[in-house]
């Protein structure tokens, strides 16, 4: 893996500055641009040593970013693609968000004549937040979802995932709208669940007796519902036909359990437990 000059990392929380710093301590860069619209933020990651050169406009950070990361949510990803286009269409980038259609569909409408982006998705996210966060070994041994645009430069592909690669990770590629379908059973519907779980607690809390009552089985089903509602709102949004399809099929399992219980089907509760336990050992 050849060493970029210059890394620009827009937006700089647990992903980017995690992008930053495996970069880094892997040699593979020799100068950290930062963005990010919280001046808080930009001067807590330089004071980390996260961000070498702190930038407060995109558009300045892309002149000079040989290679730039895109790590704010969803719709602010998109509107800074499309200020690349404007800015440095040349550019090599990608970004780490947790649905690919919207983002794809955007670059290749923008760049018709071919592009050097393909999106990226570590499977490496995590409840926590905050560019205080971020570890260098977040993405080893973890699995990043890279998805090309029809369009899509061969060669800049390949030093997206060489990237990855290089920092510890492994890559699959996969196109936009199959990572969108599957992603939405394996993360964005448990996240919607998990929310649902801690809200439906909600009424209980009163009760002082609740916290005696939650054990390690409540803790690990709803540790994920800590996390950011900005992000995880765009992504429900952003993947709006899978999540409808998943939740209206989640409803129809759950109404089958429904019956279930009313009529005190032991056997065939016994039943479908067994055949889910089978299914999650296998995985």
């Amino acid at each position: 893996m050849r060493k970029f000059k210059s890394i620009g990392i827009a937006g700089l929380g647990l992903l980017g500055g995690s992008v930053a710093l495996a970069a880094k301590s892997n040699g593979l860069v020799s100068e950290i641009f930062g963005y990010t619209r919280s001046p808080e933020t930009l001067k807590r990651a330089c004071n980390l040593g996260i961000v070498d050169r702190p930038f407060t406009d995109f558009s300045e950070m892309v002149k000079r970013a040989e290679f730039v990361f895109l790590a704010g949510p969803i719709s602010v990803n998109l509107e800074f693609a499309k200020n690349i286009l404007k800015v440095k269409p040349s550019l090599l980038f990608t970004d780490v968000g947790s649905t690919k259609k919207a983002i794809t569909d955007l670059v290749e409408k923008l760049f018709p004549n071919g592009n050097f982006f393909a999106g990226s998705h570590p499977m490496a996210g995590s409840e926590k937040r905050g560019i205080d966060e971020a570890r260098k070994d977040l993405f080893t041994g973890r699995t990043v979802i890279v998805t090309p645009v029809k369009n899509s430069d061969t060669l800049a592909v390949g030093t997206i995932r060489n990237f990855w690669e290089s920092i510890g990770a492994k890559t699959v590629i996969m196109s936009a709208e199959k990572h969108d379908e599957i992603c939405c059973y394996t993360s964005h519907l448990p996240h919607l669940l998990a929310f649902l779980l801690v809200k439906m607690i909600e009424k209980k809390l009163s009760d002082s007796d609740v916290l005696a009552c939650m054990g390690p089985g409540f803790r690990d089903t709803t540790r994920i519902a800590a996390s950011d509602q900005e992000i995880w709102a765009e992504i429900f949004i952003s993947n709006k036909k899978n999540m409808l399809l998943a939740i209206k099929n989640f409803k129809l399992e759950l109404k089958q359990i429904e019956q279930m219980i009313e009529k005190n089907d032991i056997e065939s509760l016994k039943k479908w437990i067994e055949k889910v336990r089978q299914m999650r050992n296998g995985i």
